[in-house]
């Protein structure tokens, strides 16, 4: 039964799933995974390491939205967190703006606050998740 769990467990993970996902799917730890699979001599694949840079002593590594993020359990965005570590907390209702336009690029004269109104006046591309939607109505309504 236990060499069923851990095939059912590989056949997951060559789907393409993470040693926690898999841990999830079946009810153990990340690390039960791993064990498993390195005893049984499954092949596992190689570790991507992300980029990452450094402020203040502190990691940060690129996300898949394009900004870099902690990843130590505080998901703070480094944009911010260099805004922040200069200039205080950033009052709600406004965001941070890369000049720019590069969201890899948080030195601290790269950014600029705005209020999330004028920020969105000034730069929005209309290519948010609602935009696209009305666009692809409109031209479903011209057909």
């Amino acid at each position: 039964m236990k060499n069923k769990l851990y095939q059912d467990m590989y056949k997951q993970y060559k789907k393409g799933f993470s040693l926690v996902e898999v841990g999830k799917m079946f009810g153990v730890t990340r690390q039960s995974v791993y064990s498993g699979f390195k005893r049984r001599g499954y092949k596992l694949r190689k570790k991507k390491l992300l980029p990452f840079q450094t402020f203040n002593g502190i990691k940060f590594t690129l996300r898949n939205t394009g900004y870099y993020g902690r990843t130590d359990g505080n998901r703070h965005l480094m944009h911010k967190y260099i805004w922040e570590f200069y200039n205080g907390k950033i009052p709600k209702g406004y965001d941070l703006h890369h000049i720019n336009h590069d969201k890899t690029d948080n030195r601290i004269e790269n950014l600029e606050l705005y209020t999330k109104s004028e920020h969105a006046k000034k730069f929005n591309t209309r290519s948010n998740q609602y935009a696209k939607k009305t666009i692809q109505k409109t031209h479903q309504n011209d057909r």
